[in-house]
Parts: structure tokens; sequence; C-alpha cells
């Protein structure tokens, strides 16, 4: 089955299976909707805004800085100073409880690795809310809490692609492939030395 779903990796040789969060196992787009809806809802309430932001986050991706100054710069009638809505509107973000589904696809994967392989998860982002993520995903059902890494909980110097958070984990790198949506998971891999597989929503970007 996996040599079907994702070329040219040597399956027999593998013991660990680790991913990303984000974009790997599930469309990060479902997030971004509710979320910037909320911001858009409670500080400026302009559709061609939320329009904006959400064609924005899809042509620049999640890690883009600048989108909620953008937001703000095209708005006509802030309420607020730039500094304030731009406050506001990560706060919003960073505490939002999400509501998102795991994909029946990806559950059978999950469960598939989960059964054949160790499997890990590492994500980067605000701790609270990447947790709050990972509960809504029911993701507890597929990893022990030993082998969840949320980097946001150590620090900085813990985010892909700095690799000192496999430290916190017992597997053999060498028989290990991390999937993930991003270059910096690539990065990541690289320098810990264990294959990697592009994915978006656990389907292999070619790319």
């Amino acid at each position: 089955m996996l040599n079907v779903l994702y070329s040219n990796i040597d399956w027999q040789h593998i013991k660990t299976v680790g991913f990303d969060m984000d974009g790997t196992l599930y469309d990060e787009y479902d997030f971004i909707k509710q979320v910037y809806y909320k911001i858009n809802k409670s500080l400026i309430d302009d559709e061609d805004i939320l329009s904006f932001m959400l064609n924005r986050w899809l042509e620049k991706g999640s890690s883009y800085p600048n989108i909620f100054n953008e937001a703000y710069d095209k708005h006509k009638n802030n309420t607020y100073s730039q500094e304030v809505f731009i406050q506001k509107a990560l706060r919003i973000f960073r505490t939002y409880s999400p509501t998102l589904l795991l994909p029946e696809r990806n559950k059978k994967l999950l469960t598939y690795f989960k059964n054949n392989f160790n499997v890990f998860l590492i994500t980067d982002g605000n701790y609270e809310l990447q947790k709050k993520k990972f509960l809504a995903l029911g993701l507890d059902e597929y990893f022990e809490e030993k082998n969840v890494i949320f980097t946001g909980k150590y620090g900085p110097e813990f985010h892909k692609p700095n690799i000192k958070s496999l430290d916190l984990l017992d597997i053999d790198l060498t028989k290990s492939i991390y999937f993930g949506d991003r270059n910096t998971d690539k990065k990541f891999s690289v320098l810990a030395n264990m294959k990697f597989k592009k994915v978006y929503n656990m389907i292999e970007v070619k790319k």
C-alpha cells in the first residue's frame, strides 16, 4: 500500500515514522478559515478584508508574517491603531479553539502506521494552540504522549529545522522517515539524517 502512495521509499528498512501536523495531517486551510473569520468578525467585520486575508494566506502560506499588517492597511475604517490591531489579531489567533476533523483517509493511514511502525509527531507554533489542534483532530488516538513534541513548549531553539527536539525521543534516526509539508521540514530531516517525504494532507507533493 505505502509503495503506491509514497514513491521511492524502502519501507522494509523503516522502523519509525514521524509527522509534522499543520498541512501534513490535515488541510491547514480548514483552521485558517475559522480563525480568520473570527479575527475579521471581532475586529473589522469586512467581508472584503476576510477574502483578502484568505487569498493572501493561500498565496503566501501560514508562515507569512505580514498578513495582519496588510489587512490593517487595506481596511479604511480602523477602530484601533495598527499596533493594537495586530496585538488583538495575534491574541485571537493564538487562543482560538478550532473545530477540526481528521480526514477518513488519514485516519486509516495513521492507524496503519501506528500498527506497523513506531510513530512520533513534532509540531512548531504556540504550544496552547497546537495542543488544541492536536486534540480537536483526535490525534491523541494515534500518538503516545511521550512521542508528541510541541516545540513551542520548550522554546525557539527547539523549532525546526533545529533537530534538538529529537533528543527528547528514543528513536533510530537512520531507520526513520519524516512527513512534512514545508522546506523547513525537509531541512530538519536532512540535518537529522532521516528520510523525508513532502506531503500536503498526507498526499505526496512531487515537486
